[in-house]
């Protein structure tokens, strides 16, 4: 008998602690980033280190081509093909220099992006943290995730206040 009044009463704490509504906020994430002090400077070295890199995989893939259009006239003219051999590896040691360079890019792009905007992303978070512990929200969810939202909180506004963002 006495277990299972202890079992009723365990039950019956549990489900008080679930009879608790759960509160939900949601925040404009991507506007929030646009505004915060510095973004569009981190934003500007990324598009240059972009720009940069593609005009030097530009180059290198008119150097692919410069050297496929020889190899052809060579070929057309009738060189010997001790000679076409030579430039087919010459071809196939660019073309492999080029793919290197392009997967090297994205990955020196991607490691440029987190070095510049994980600072940007971790105060983000911070704040939004601060709101929702302030607000004792369960729950704060990005507004782009959301398809429906009939009982969340805009805490857009308080976490751009949180950051000092007017």
């Amino acid at each position: 008998m006495k277990k299972y009044a202890l079992i009723l009463f365990v039950l019956a704490l549990s489900l008080t602690g679930f009879s608790q509504k759960a509160k939900f906020g949601h925040v404009d994430y991507a506007a929030i980033m646009k505004e915060m002090p510095g973004i569009d400077t981190a934003q500007t070295n990324l598009l240059n280190l972009q720009k940069e890199l593609q005009e030097t995989g530009q180059l290198m893939a008119e150097e692919l081509k410069a050297k496929e259009a020889d190899y052809n006239r060579m070929a057309a003219a009738g060189a010997s093909s001790a000679i076409l051999k030579v430039k087919e590896d010459e071809m196939t040691k660019l073309y492999t220099r080029f793919q290197e360079f392009a997967a090297n890019s994205e990955m020196e792009l991607q490691a440029k992006q987190i070095e510049l905007l994980k600072p940007f992303q971790d105060n983000l978070l911070e704040a939004i943290k601060k709101v929702a512990e302030a607000g004792k929200y369960t729950y704060v969810f990005d507004i782009s995730t959301l398809a429906f939202s009939s009982e969340s909180d805009d805490l857009t506004r308080a976490v751009k206040t949180e950051l000092g963002i007017k």
